[in-house]
């Protein structure tokens, strides 16, 4: 990808950012459809600097705003290259930042890329993977509220790595909740850590909402945790991540 004005990686130096596409497999369709993302800078001097690098950087001024829209507007890029070549991408996982959804025109600016593009709202679904504070709580289900009316999809991911409430995820109106990859490290041998990912995935059928498993690398936890009701699967199992004109 050259670098452009719309790029927010672009610097003196030359840097650009490039958006990474990892299949999510859906038990119910028995398929991959679906897709996560991961952003990457290329940096002449630096070289690859990986997203859990720059975006707690990002996250202390207003560029991590500017990255949550740029990841939206070429993730809708992305969805129409990938049609041009009669590949279906279905729908996008983005993440996006707690600080992000409490601006005021966020939903507005993200419902003007998908028009601009003619990409359905339901081809994006945006992922909350931090902690959502009390004192901002109220605007982010505001903004869930607005994005899930659009017909936007909405997660909240990584459940167990800051998430420590269940209670708290049954405020807002979701479409999936994510299992982060470190609570499923020894499920296969211990029976305290299939108990608690049992009372996860039953907790989310309660308040009506699918569950994300991420970190599946083995036949065997996909078996196990597919066997307990779970209904998508990410993870070095069904493939790693690579670029949209990669996908086929």
């Amino acid at each position: 990808m050259a670098e452009n004005k719309k790029n927010p990686a672009s610097g003196s130096r030359m840097r650009t950012i490039e958006l990474f596409y990892r299949p999510v497999f859906d038990i119910h369709l028995n398929m991959a459809i679906d897709f996560e993302t991961v952003m990457k800078i290329n940096d002449r001097i630096q070289g690859v600097i990986p997203e859990k690098v720059f975006m707690p950087v990002a996250e202390k001024s207003n560029q991590v705003v500017q990255l949550n829209l740029w990841a939206v507007e070429e993730t809708c890029e992305a969805i129409k290259r990938c049609a041009e070549r009669e590949v279906d991408m279905n729908s996008v996982i983005i993440w996006v930042s707690v600080k992000t959804l409490t601006k005021k025109n966020f939903v507005t600016q993200v419902k003007k890329i998908v028009d601009k593009y003619g990409i359905s709202p339901d081809s994006i679904c945006f992922n909350i993977t931090e902690s959502i504070l009390e004192a901002v709580k109220d605007k982010v289900k505001a903004t869930i509220d607005a994005l899930r009316e659009l017909e936007f999809r909405v997660a909240i991911d990584d459940l167990g790595l800051e998430y420590t409430s269940l209670s708290n995820l049954a405020h807002y109106d979701l479409d999936y909740i994510g299992i982060h990859e470190s609570m499923i490290e020894d499920i296969l041998y211990s029976e305290k850590v299939q108990n608690t990912v049992q009372g996860i995935i039953d907790f989310c059928k309660k308040i009506d909402t699918q569950v994300i498993v991420n970190g599946i690398e083995t036949k065997e936890v996909f078996d196990l945790i597919n066997k307990m009701g779970a209904d998508r699967f990410s993870g070095p199992y069904f493939g790693e991540f690579v670029k949209d004109k990669q996908i086929n």
